[in-house]
Parts: structure tokens; sequence; C-alpha cells
């Protein structure tokens, strides 16, 4: 979710700018074939593409790369969730919001970690971003929505956090849509309240950066959050452990009320924390083939690191993480979070840092290997 005081678009749509996308300006869908990408439905005002694949929250923690994700698969590409994840860095992200808002995983909020998923996309997307009372740009958004539905490709839409278009009634005017924070991202509803923004994808890219070319890109970023300055309220990398640990072991001293409003942040942040990590430890093993025997160990043993955090460490013996960090609704009837469960939580987190610190030197490791091979 987007942070709640955050004046600019917290949808990584908008910097579609920043890697030559196409904008206001960008191609029109009418250019473009008129046979259908995906399997197209049409039932009175109804029209819809069917199959289209949705998620929930729990299992894709970033919402963004997941509706690229569901997208590129309907309309045949190979891109998956963990290629976008890891292109876009945001695998290896360590944030924290300094009050704990569950902003902190986002990919737009802080450090942006977008760019490099946009650059791995097969497809130029073009972007709306209207507000509810621009009449002539809500128009222009609605026809190019119908459009693309009509061409058998879905729409990224979004706020806080991002769904997909799936079709379309009433001559364009209501979406048909899934999002991962209603009916767990499962059935097609009619969306009433309007986006901050929305994502029509326009036509294949003549080509897309190699997979190696796109994981140093990544990798080097990895390394840079580590060690990165603050970007606003949100702090990075090791200093973000810290931060947390100190925010959690602080919550003693306070009152009920506030340790319950740091409840929901602190859960979304140690679930996604979980979930990237194993998503960081995927994209590495699938990565290291494209790089030299020496680097690729040193990415491997990275991989290692990341799902020993993820399968072990932070989470318990069934590989949950809700019971180390639980949200409100996930305790049993007069459960309550305990001062207990923060201490497990600070002892999980203390036992991850150095895997933390092993995995990202790791990779620092495996980039000035391929740097010095390189020069060769």
């Amino acid at each position: 979710m987007a942070h709640r005081t955050q004046v600019t678009v917290a949808l990584a749509i908008a910097a579609a700018a920043l890697v030559g996308c196409t904008g206001e300006n960008g191609a029109d869908m009418s250019d473009q074939a008129s046979a259908p990408l995906a399997d197209v439905h049409r039932e009175g005002g109804k029209v819809w593409i069917e199959g289209v694949k949705g998620w929930h929250g729990g299992e894709r923690g970033s919402s963004i790369h997941a509706g690229q994700a569901a997208i590129m698969a309907a309309i045949g590409e190979d891109v998956t969730y963990t290629e976008l994840l890891g292109a876009s860095s945001l695998a290896f992200r360590m944030q924290v919001h300094r009050e704990l808002c569950p902003s902190s995983p986002h990919s737009f909020c802080g450090y942006q970690c977008i760019a490099g998923s946009n650059e791995a996309l097969p497809w130029k997307f073009r972007v709306f971003e209207v507000k509810p009372d621009d009449a002539k740009g809500v128009a222009q958004a609605r026809k190019a929505v119908a459009a693309s539905i009509d061409r058998g490709v879905p729409v990224l839409y979004g706020s806080e956090e991002d769904g997909v278009i799936v079709g379309y009634q009433a001559g364009g005017e209501k979406w048909l849509c899934l999002h991962p924070m209603r009916d767990g991202g499962r059935k097609m509803f009619v969306e009433e309240k309007w986006p901050w923004g929305v994502a029509v994808f326009t036509e294949r890219k003549a080509s897309v950066p190699s997979r190696k070319k796109l994981a140093l890109a990544a990798l080097a970023q990895a390394v840079k959050m580590s060690v990165a300055d603050d970007k606003g309220d949100y702090v990075l990398g090791f200093k973000a452990w810290d931060l947390w640990l100190a925010k959690l072991a602080e919550l003693e001293t306070l009152d009920a009320e506030t340790r319950g409003k740091s409840m929901m942040g602190n859960s979304w942040i140690y679930t996604t924390l979980v979930a990237y990590r194993g998503v960081a430890a995927e994209y590495l093993k699938s990565v290291a083939g494209e790089f030299n025997d020496e680097a690729a160990g040193h990415l491997k043993t990275a991989a290692d690191l990341y799902a020993r955090m993820a399968d072990e460490v932070l989470t318990d013996t069934d590989h949950c993480a809700l019971t180390v960090a639980p949200t409100p609704w996930s305790l049993k009837k007069g459960q309550e979070w305990t001062q207990a469960m923060r201490a497990g939580q600070i002892k999980r987190l203390k036992q991850a840092l150095p895997l933390e610190r092993q995995a990202i030197a790791e990779i620092e490791e495996a980039l000035k290997v391929e740097a010095a091979t390189s020069r060769e």
C-alpha cells in the first residue's frame, strides 16, 4: 500500500517515462493487429478476456509486478513474476518507514524499484493519470481500455495497490476487474472507484535487454540499496534492519493503542520480506548460468542464504510468516500480539541480518569477478 500522506502517485506505471515507455503521445491501439491476443468473450453489453489469472496479496506481495506478470501471461509472453521482481531489484531491497507504515515494501515508495522490471517487459505501455473530474481525460482512458480489451490485452490499473482490468460493460463505462485485495484476486467484479493510474499495453518492443544485462543492473542496485541514504521517511538497507529492531523494542514502552496501530505495518513488512527473499533465491539461481563459473558460484551461495532466511530463519516450522508477525485478523479469538511474539520476531530478525549481510557480500563479489573477467 502506498503511504497515506504520499502526494505523488504510488504506481509503478508512473515511472514509464523514465524507461522509455510511451506516454500521452504513445502508440494508438487502433493501429495494432485486429486479431485478439487472448480469448475475448462477448455477452450482451459485457466484454471480457477469459483465463486471466488473478492473485492474492499473500501470494505475491508486489501487486505492480504481479499485475504485469498476469497480463504478460495472458497474451502469451514468457516473463514471470520472479523475473520482474528480480530485474526490478525489489527482491533484494530492505526498506522500513519510520512509522512502520505498510507502504514500506511498495516498489514505488521510497527507493523506487521499477525501472529494471519495466525494461524487462517485452511490451511498451501507455500511461493515463487523470483525475475523475477531467472529463476529456477520463473519456480517453476509457476508450483506450475498451480498445485494449477488444484486442485481448488486459490493462493494469491501481491506486495503493494494483489490479488488472479484464473486461468492460456499458460501452466501457464500467470496468470488470481482478484485484488482490478483493476476493483474493479470484473473482471478477465491477470496479466502482476511479484509479490513480492506468497502463495500457500498446505494442511489442523491438527488443529487450539480455537477461544478463538486466541481472547486472539489478544486482548492482541491490548492493547500492544495502547502504543507501534514507529516502524521505523510508530507511534503507542495513540501517532499516536496525531501525525495525529498535521500533519493535520501543513498542514495549508504549501504550496498547500505539502497539495496535503498528501491528499491520509490521506484519506486512515482515511477510513481504520473507516472500521477497524467497524470490531473490529463485531469481539468483535462474540467472547464475548467465555468468562465469566463479561469479555464478557467489550468486548461488547468495541464493542459498536468501532461501535459508525465507524458509528457515524467518518462518515457523510450517514456513509461515504470519505466526511470527501476525495481522489483527490472523490472530485467534481472544489472542493478542504479545511481548513474547515480538521478542520472537526480534530474535528471528537478528538471526537473519548476518545472512543478509553475507548474501549482499556474495553478490558484490560476483559483480567484481564478472567485471574483472570482462576486462581481460
